[in-house]
């Protein structure tokens, strides 16, 4: 196990894999180290540029401080000097400093390193043995964002909590400032509605980066090898910024039965015409959420929203040019939770939400639907179903004890729990009504209370 990742290290500070390339293999490995900026702390130094008045300390040698080159002259002393040390590896973590990347390796090894619970690649995702006869699919009108343009009695509940912001509050002002311009590329770009603020996704006959209408490359570029695609798209997905993608056939489960938009109204059932799912993850910045429920942690979710609606129209636009059908998906069409899972980005937890070996719940999800020639990839297993079955974080964490604490149950706290999935329900009810209590910011306070959401990652195993 150590010789291979002691290989990794090295393609990793070679330049051969990314950092988040090199966390998910060395998961896969079964080890794990500290945190991303952990796993690339120990890089090779550079030798310093030489700059007048300025020397540079070694053991027991001083450089010539008027000398454009690298001249080393010992210093005096009355005990004899033991052989000049050039020290080219140096650990950010402990400071302690290496002569060769063989010595920086074993000792990253040694010190920073732990096994973990294997990430293992399985044939079914690990919810499988959770649900019942009972799981159908599911109507988007009863997602809590859509009830709140349908359901009056949900609509006075909250109408009765909302408190009043004085506009002129400075705190207020600044916070939504720093909101707004994070969600101002999916607000005025995602949909052309003229009452489109954002998160939603597609809205139809509307046009925008999650317009479903673009033309389709009557040229079509030949595919011999499927898996050599499936490549090339999670590069070209990465390149245009997703943090994690992964691809999934489309389970039917996951579509939703009718598709709902709060701000037209419209409403009606949805067919399915493409066969595969590109899921990407968008890292939402860690000591952003740790401020939750503020506006940074708001803000944080509201800048991962606009690099969705940008991600996915991108990647949607490149296949399209390739001659292939794609459209981007946000919050719209197909649960994304379900979808990422199947994909292989994580597992689902106690939060209700998807915990990737990466980043934890820290992600916020979109993909691209398409009939390109593509590999799925298989879902994988990290412990997270047992891990959460004694992890009550998130739940202490909830202000109103939205997450449910001891065991899983099939039980639905509203209509908008799909029934048939035994599991920790969320009662969103009480969620939703605290964020409009909270002066209309969204709480992150049990992402951000997760364990693996840390930055840097504590070791949660222990």
């Amino acid at each position: 196990m150590e010789p291979k990742l002691a290989e990794l290290l090295r393609r990793l500070q070679n330049g051969d894999v990314n950092r988040r390339d090199f966390i998910r293999t060395a998961g896969l490995l079964g080890f794990s180290i500290g945190a991303a900026e952990i796993l690339a702390a120990c890089s090779p130094i550079k030798p310093p540029k030489t700059t007048s008045g300025i020397q540079y300390q070694y053991e027991g040698y001083k450089t010539v401080p008027t000398s454009p080159h690298y001249f080393i002259t010992p210093e005096s002393t009355s005990a004899p000097t033991a052989e000049a040390k050039l020290y080219l590896w140096y650990c950010s973590v402990c400071g302690e400093k290496f002569s060769s990347a063989l010595a920086i390796q074993n000792h990253v090894l040694e010190t920073h390193t732990w096994i973990l619970p294997e990430v293992r690649q399985v044939d079914e995702p690990t919810y499988y043995q959770f649900l019942t006869d009972k799981v159908k699919k599911f109507d988007e009108r009863n997602t809590i964002f859509s009830r709140i343009a349908w359901d009056e009695d949900y609509q006075q509940r909250v109408g009765k909590v909302m408190p009043f912001v004085t506009q002129t509050d400075p705190s207020f002002l600044e916070g939504n400032a720093l909101v707004a311009g994070a969600i101002y590329v999916d607000q005025t770009a995602g949909s052309f509605h003229p009452y489109y603020p954002g998160y939603f996704g597609h809205i139809r006959d509307n046009g925008g980066l999650y317009s479903w209408d673009d033309e389709i490359n009557p040229e079509k570029y030949p595919i011999g090898d499927p898996v050599e695609m499936s490549n090339r798209i999670k590069k070209v997905a990465r390149f245009y910024g997703a943090d994690l993608v992964g691809i999934a056939k489309i389970d039917p489960r996951w579509v939703y039965e009718n598709f709902f938009e709060p701000i037209t109204g419209n409403a009606g059932p949805f067919g399915m015409k493409y066969k595969y799912a590109i899921v990407m993850g968008i890292e939402m910045t860690a000591d952003m959420i740790d401020l939750s429920p503020g506006a940074e942690a708001s803000a944080a979710t509201a800048k991962a929203y606009s690099h969705m609606a940008e991600i996915s129209s991108s990647l949607a636009k490149y296949i399209r040019m390739l001659g292939y059908p794609a459209v981007p998906s946000g919050n719209d069409t197909i649960q994304s939770i379900p979808l990422a899972i199947d994909a292989g980005l994580g597992e689902l937890g106690r939060i209700g939400l998807m915990l990737s070996p990466e980043f934890g719940p820290r992600q916020r999800l979109c993909k691209v639907l398409t009939n390109l020639p593509l590999v799925p990839d298989k879902p994988i297993d990290f412990g997270i179903q047992k891990y959460c079955e004694t992890c009550h974080s998130c739940a202490q964490a909830c202000p109103v004890a939205a997450i449910k604490k001891g065991e899983r149950t099939t039980e639905q706290t509203s209509i908008s729990n799909r029934p048939g999935i035994l599991r920790w329900p969320v009662d969103v009810e009480k969620c939703y009504m605290f964020w409009q209590e909270n002066g209309g910011i969204d709480c992150a306070n049990c992402v951000a209370a997760c364990p693996w959401a840390m930055q840097p990652r504590r070791n949660i195993f222990k």
